[in-house]
C-alpha cells in the first residue's frame, strides 16, 4: 500500500466577512462596515483596502478584531466614483469578497 504524506496545508484557515450599512453615499459621508472573521486572533489588526489602477491598496483605516470575533471600521470617502474596497488582515493572508461602495 502506498503510504500517505502528511500534508503542509495549514489546517487552520481564516476567513473574513463584510457588509457595509450603505451602498450609496454623498462626499463626506462615512460609510460603516462590519463583519466576523474565522481563524482570526482577536485583537488582530484588520485595514481597508480599495482597488486602485487594477491594485488593491491599503487605506489608513483599521479596526481590531474583538473577543467574539466581529470588528467595526468606519470610512469617510472624499471622492466621487465608485470604490471597490474589501477588509483584509494587516499582513494580507486573508481578505473579504470585495464590496462596491458608491460615491456621489
Amino acid at each position: 500500500m502506498p503510504s500517505m504524506k502528511p500534508s503542509r496545508t495549514p489546517t487552520a484557515m481564516g476567513s473574513i466577512t463584510v457588509s457595509a450599512n450603505r451602498k450609496a453615499v454623498k462626499v463626506g459621508n462615512t460609510v460603516v462596515f462590519t463583519g466576523r472573521v474565522k481563524g482570526i486572533k482577536a485583537g488582530s489588526t484588520l485595514v481597508l483596502q480599495h482597488r486602485h489602477n487594477g491594485k488593491w491598496t491599503t487605506l489608513k483605516t483599521t479596526a481590531v478584531v474583538n473577543k467574539n470575533g466581529t470588528y467595526t471600521i468606519k470610512r469617510t470617502f472624499t471622492k466621487k466614483g465608485t470604490e471597490q474596497v474589501r477588509v483584509a488582515t494587516k499582513s494580507g493572508t486573508f481578505h473579504s469578497s470585495p464590496l462596491t461602495v458608491q460615491v456621489s
